[in-house]
């Protein structure tokens, strides 16, 4: 199955092509194809005047990623790149090699360091670390030449703290020229725009929820009550006889007003801070969830536990015991198609691999 498709217009001088899913061949099942095929079907177009790169991508092989990211930033036509959902890890380069690049509202960028699972004796892991700063350096440069030298330093810190970006961000940044409205977003093409559109869902279903007032059970209709005269009503508020309300009406009415008056002793709400602290723990959790299964080969959980409540640590749980039923490894491409980091337990997912084994 191909991760990209392209199409020429009727007048042979424009042509688009479309990035929709994992870049390179899928380590886990074999599909997909590689930079070579991209590259040939963009060369068959012929000579073409403007080329458009809509990207709606959670990232892929490395390798392929920066040849198409080379390929593009020597092709004669005006190209222009526009992220249309996520361009995540090495799409997040691909991005990188329009001569103008765009972003949809709404859209993601993400830049990291490359990261991986191995085993092997400390040389074999010295060895490996070194190779991972080569390609780490290999790839800030794309970023790089796009924002410019002085902003070496940013792109650096952005990528070791592996950081998304919204297309406001990224222009910040200088990675990209503009942020597009009209740009239609990708209809849901892939795991990433699948989860985090229920991502969405979710998280604005939460805000809703704490925003709204509990509702109180309907009551039923009562009769309408009967006329009730000012005195009556002193004397019900007072807690006093009808006689000595009307006795001292202009006393009270005093006492009503001034109550009215004084300002509240207690600040209202911050309702702005509790939304935000409710944004950011559903982006944590959606995050970690997108994480976990994209990591250990489960991407069709993604949405499910994404639109669901379940916790963090709970997800994580249900994805190892999915994981340990299969037969698959943990992947080792470019995050976050795979390998391992902080709060992965793959110790987990083999030590329950190894006991249904047993069973």
């Amino acid at each position: 199955m191909k991760w990209f498709e392209v199409q020429a217009a009727a007048d042979g001088r424009h042509a688009d092509v479309w990035i929709n899913d994992q870049i390179g061949i899928d380590w886990w099942s074999g599909d997909g194809t590689t930079a070579s095929a991209f590259i040939n079907a963009i060369a068959s177009l012929g000579d073409v005047e403007a080329l458009t790169v809509h990207i709606n991508s959670p990232g892929g092989d490395v390798a392929d990623g920066i040849a198409i990211a080379n390929y593009l930033r020597g092709h004669k036509a005006q190209v222009t790149t526009r992220v249309e959902g996520i361009a995540a890890s090495i799409a997040a380069t691909i991005a990188m090699g329009g001569d103008r690049r765009e972003m949809a509202t709404g859209s993601l960028l993400m830049i990291h360091d490359p990261w991986t699972v191995a085993m092997g004796n400390a040389s074999e892991m010295r060895k490996l670390a070194d190779d991972l700063d080569t390609i780490r350096n290999g790839i800030c440069e794309l970023f790089v030449a796009r924002a410019g030298e002085p902003r070496r330093a940013e792109i650096q810190e952005a990528m070791r703290a592996e950081t998304w970006m919204t297309g406001e961000d990224a222009m910040a940044l200088g990675l990209i020229d503009a942020v597009e409205a009209d740009i239609k977003a990708a209809a849901s093409i892939g795991d990433y725009s699948r989860a985090l559109a229920a991502a969405g869902r979710s998280a604005q279903h939460h805000l809703e929820q704490q925003r709204a007032p509990a509702q109180p059970a309907p009551a039923q209709p009562a009769p309408a009550p009967s006329a009730m005269s000012a005195a009556d009503a002193l004397a019900l508020a007072f807690d006093i006889e009808p006689a000595q309300a009307e006795a001292r009406a202009a006393e009270l009415g005093d006492q009503i007003l001034a109550w009215r008056d004084k300002p509240a002793t207690s600040p209202a709400p911050d309702t702005a801070a509790l939304q935000r602290e409710a944004v950011a723990a559903e982006r944590e959790r959606v995050v970690a969830i997108i994480d976990t299964c994209t990591t250990t080969g489960q991407h069709q959980l993604m949405a499910k536990l994404v639109s669901s409540d379940m916790q963090t640590d709970t997800a994580r749980e249900y994805v190892f015991d999915v994981a340990a039923a299969s037969s698959a490894g943990v992947h080792s491409s470019h995050s976050p198609e795979g390998g391992q980091r902080a709060g992965i337990d793959t110790q987990g997912i083999y030590a329950r691999r190894r006991a249904r084994s047993a069973s």
